[in-house]
């Protein structure tokens, strides 16, 4: 016998006193360690875990919540063809707004900016005259800048500064008819007339005599006349005083 089949001889009789163990097939990491069973529920379980985050939000209660400049920030980059954010909802008086921004701070709660001239639009649509918002009663003080607050450019504490109320009254006097009485009344100095009136206090009368005012009229910008006379019958008296009314106001 030759020398390389006394090797081959003796490789032989080696591997079949000591075989090589048998190669397992080849298994995914996941599906080598669990059974059939076992693989399915975790692949359910995987399933509800990516819609439960989806229906939360359809359903309206995700929150968001973050330590950061802002808890969540909606960018969009378009060509001025859409807004950044879209909020419907169908509330009723009484409920929850559709909006609410509540700062648990002393800052702002809301602020709107824009490049345009118009920052915020407030728009209804219900029957009857509508209220576009409402302030609340402790919001006493002045809005600065808001041109509901002036009048031809001046602020109420401008248009009213030292605004006042004066008056005159005449003398207690009995005229005829078809005499005259007036009473002429004057604006502080510094101020002008703003608005004029006139009032009769009669106290007596024979044939039906009555005092009626004739004219209310401005004899400059700092003063007015109020004039009355006696209407009736040719023997008629009137016993009155008359009384003139000013508004003054620096202008």
């Amino acid at each position: 016998m030759s020398r390389s089949r006394e090797q081959d001889a003796w490789v032989n009789a080696w591997a079949k006193r000591y075989p090589a163990p048998k190669q397992a097939k080849p298994r995914g990491r996941i599906r080598g360690r669990f059974g059939r069973k076992t693989w399915f529920l975790m692949s359910a379980l995987a399933l509800v875990a990516l819609l439960v985050p989806a229906i939360a939000l359809a359903a309206g209660g995700q929150t968001f919540t973050s330590t950061n400049r802002y808890t969540l920030l909606v960018r969009n980059s378009g060509n001025g063809s859409g807004g950044a954010t879209a909020q419907t909802c169908n509330t009723t008086p009484g409920n929850q707004a559709c909006e609410n921004n509540v700062n648990s701070g002393t800052g702002l709660a809301a602020t709107y900016r824009t490049r345009g001239l118009i920052a915020a639009q407030f728009q209804t649509s219900g029957s009857g005259q509508a209220t576009p918002f409402t302030i609340s009663s402790n919001a006493t003080g002045m809005v600065e800048n808001l041109n509901a607050n002036m009048v031809g450019g001046l602020l109420p504490t401008q248009l009213f500064a030292n605004y006042q109320q004066v008056s005159n009254t005449s003398t207690s006097t009995t005229k005829n008819q078809g005499q005259p009485e007036t009473s002429q009344v004057t604006c502080p100095t510094g101020t002008n007339v703003v608005s004029q009136s006139g009032s009769i206090n009669q106290t007596a009368n024979s044939n039906d005599g009555q005092a009626v005012l004739q004219s209310i009229a401005p004899n400059s910008s700092t003063q007015a006349t109020v004039t009355a006379v006696v209407t009736g019958s040719k023997d008629a008296t009137a016993t009155f005083t008359v009384t003139a009314y000013a508004v003054c106001a620096q202008t």
